[in-house]
């Protein structure tokens, strides 16, 4: 009697565990597939700021790039 009580247990009890880990793996793909979303729309958004004024950008990057080269050699010389 008691070996029927464990194997009705034992097989709620999996049935349980196989449900819950379909909902993780439901969980996993939704939140991966909202983090894709979500970089693929602000990479949009700096793609379209960008094509407004590219020489803007073009400046800034060529002015961060000089000076953190600035940077970089004075810290190796010291």
């Amino acid at each position: 009697m008691q070996e029927i009580e464990v194997a009705e247990t034992l097989k709620t009890l999996s049935a349980k565990i196989d449900e819950l880990s379909d909902a993780l793996v439901k969980k996993k793909e939704n939140i991966s597939s909202g983090i894709s979303s979500a970089f693929t729309e602000k990479k949009t958004q700096a793609v379209d700021t960008i094509k407004e004024k590219p020489f803007t950008y073009l400046g800034g990057a060529f002015v961060g790039g000089l000076a953190l080269g600035y940077l970089m050699s004075r810290k190796s010389k010291s």
